[in-house]
């Protein structure tokens, strides 16, 4: 039996220039969802390929499908890249016809249904993949009843099933690590990476899994059942080793939502790293209230150069409305601790969420010229995400339902207080008081305040 794991197409997004939907976006980092999932089944002894098409055309999806011969496909599915996995699944069923199409990912566990009802999808592998893929390949391959494997759901008849509930894992370590063989890294480059690293080969690492808080916003805590699993540090740095030897890596992103939920298994990495002599730089993200003076100082020692804190606010209000758990006054003590130890902070900002006015983003304004973030800060704005509070609350505003997912559009903007041009509007506000370059730039485009607050007189 073959398996082949596709992460489909990239999303094409809007160009500037010409008003159009013919950008790609960038190819930052690999898939290692497809990647861990090889692995596993590459160790339990399946015949299994794997491709990244996130540049590729579709008639270059086509031949790939056409030349695997598989007999099993399996897609990754995410909420932004969701029209693109089904046309990959559609795809699939065209030119494999016998063939099982299997979808996983945050979008088809939180809507299995929706993405069972087209029928191009035959099972929806559902949360933590490793285990189930594993045991459901071995049913498909001797033939055997697929629906006694927990962690799925699938058709029967017009009726989507799911099977028994599958225990999340406990030891991380008991997974192989992901497969690289079909990358080549030096096409993945992420615009975070500065300029004095964008010439190293990098990749990024997930050593931990899940996040115990509820932000909101965020999707990760349902995702993963509100809890947090991680790998030891002798593991990670097994893995890091691997790298630099095998694939001639010397930058990581260490992209878990919580690099240093517990700082001692963190200053565990930084010591790994040191004592093996591992000649790289790398970066992390985590919460400003996870972080102190000792586990910084190690970082730094280990080759740490910058953090990624989600600060999304600086208004105490804003802060207790998305459930952030933390304070101002923290931020700006991880923010100096930060500075002190040699490692550029940066921060993640958000607009938008519910209770935001112009005040907020003053006092948001005030905390990020205080805290002197070593680069631009990344500004987003509240977007209406599946599994989270916020997408809860927007259905009970009216503002969407489930049967938007089955729409080709983008996920929404929170239109809850605020329309598109409103938001936008704060954005701008935003950016105004804390990277006046770039709203200079902006304003150099036309796109200004004033732009925004016409056009709302004129809708």
């Amino acid at each position: 039996m073959k398996i082949l794991l596709l992460a489909p197409p990239g999303l094409r997004m809007m160009n500037p220039v010409t008003l159009e939907p013919d950008m790609l976006a960038p190819k930052t980092w690999v898939p290692l969802g497809i990647a861990s999932l090889t692995a596993v089944l590459r160790a339990a002894g399946f015949d299994i390929a794997m491709a990244d098409l996130h540049d590729a055309e579709w008639e270059d999806v086509a031949r790939v499908l056409a030349g695997s011969g598989a007999d099993v496909v399996g897609i990754s599915f995410f909420t932004f890249g969701r029209v693109n996995a089904m046309r990959t699944a559609s795809l699939a069923k065209q030119i494999l016809p016998g063939a099982t199409v299997i979808a996983g990912g945050p979008h088809a566990t939180f809507f299995p249904g929706q993405v069972l009802s087209g029928g191009c999808v035959d099972i929806v592998v559902m949360g933590e993949g490793e285990s189930t893929v594993v045991e459901l390949a071995a049913a498909l391959d001797r033939g055997a009843d697929f629906r006694d494997v927990p962690g799925i759901a699938y058709r029967q008849g017009q009726t989507v099933l799911t099977s028994a509930h599958r225990a999340w894992t406990e030891n991380l370590d008991a997974f192989p690590f992901p497969s690289y063989e079909a990358f080549d890294l030096s096409q993945y480059k992420s615009p975070e990476i500065p300029e004095c690293y964008q010439g190293l080969t990098g990749t990024h690492v997930i050593t931990s899994r899940g996040c115990p808080f509820t932000c909101r916003f965020c999707s990760v805590n349902r995702f993963f059942n509100g809890r947090w699993a991680f790998r030891s540090p002798r593991n990670v740095v097994d893995e890091l080793e691997s790298l630099v030897h095998n694939f001639g890596v010397r930058h990581v992103y260490f992209s878990d939502d919580l690099f240093t939920l517990r700082p001692e298994r963190a200053i565990g990495i930084c010591k790994e790293i040191l004592d093996r002599r591992l000649d790289l730089v790398w970066m992390a993200e985590t919460r400003v209230d996870c972080v102190d003076e000792e586990l910084l100082r190690w970082m730094r020692r280990a080759g740490c150069y910058r953090i990624y804190y989600g600060v999304e606010s600086g208004s105490p209000k804003i802060l207790h409305a998305i459930n952030k758990r933390f304070t101002v006054r923290q931020v700006a003590e991880a923010f100096e601790m930060t500075h002190g130890a040699g490692i550029e902070p940066c921060c993640f900002l958000m607009v938008g969420n519910p209770g935001e006015t112009p005040q907020t983003i003053a006092e948001t304004v005030s905390l990020v010229n205080a805290i002197r973030p070593a680069t631009l800060p990344t500004i987003g704005i509240a977007t209406i995400l599946p599994g989270t509070e916020l997408y809860e609350l927007s259905k009970r505003q009216g503002l969407i339902n489930d049967d938007y997912w089955m729409t080709d559009e983008f996920p929404p903007l929170y239109t809850g207080e605020y329309d598109v041009d409103g938001l936008i509007m704060l954005q701008m506000m935003l950016t105004k008081g804390t990277c006046s370059e770039l709203y200079d730039q902006l304003c150099d485009m036309g796109f200004d305040e004033g732009y925004f607050r016409l056009r709302r007189l004129q809708a």
